[in-house]
């Protein structure tokens, strides 16, 4: 629900941000369409960063790193795996702290 509002404020900052500067002819509205710009690649572009924690190992192709760790959003520890074919890493959800 946040992330979708926040998508339409960034996307109303760069309407309002571009109208205002074609309106006045000046580069006084594109400050606020450059804020939503950013805004909205950001929350794009957050879902490629963090990775989901999964319930269980992808696949049998996939080997453990031998990486755990505790998410410090929900405390949940976490082991790492690879695929080493493409290199790829998923993480496991293996208990909590």
């Amino acid at each position: 629900m946040l992330r979708k509002a926040l998508l339409g404020f960034g996307a109303l900052l760069v309407v309002a941000g571009t109208v205002a500067a074609l309106a006045s002819r000046s580069f006084a509205g594109l400050p606020p369409a450059a804020v939503g710009a950013v805004l909205v690649a950001a929350i794009l572009l957050e879902r490629r960063r963090y990775k989901r924690v999964e319930d269980r190992v992808p696949g049998p192709d996939w080997q453990p790193t031998g990486e755990r760790f505790a998410d410090p959003v929900s405390g949940v520890l976490v082991a790492v795996y690879h695929q080493p074919l493409t290199g790829k890493r998923a993480y496991v959800r293996i208990g909590t702290t």
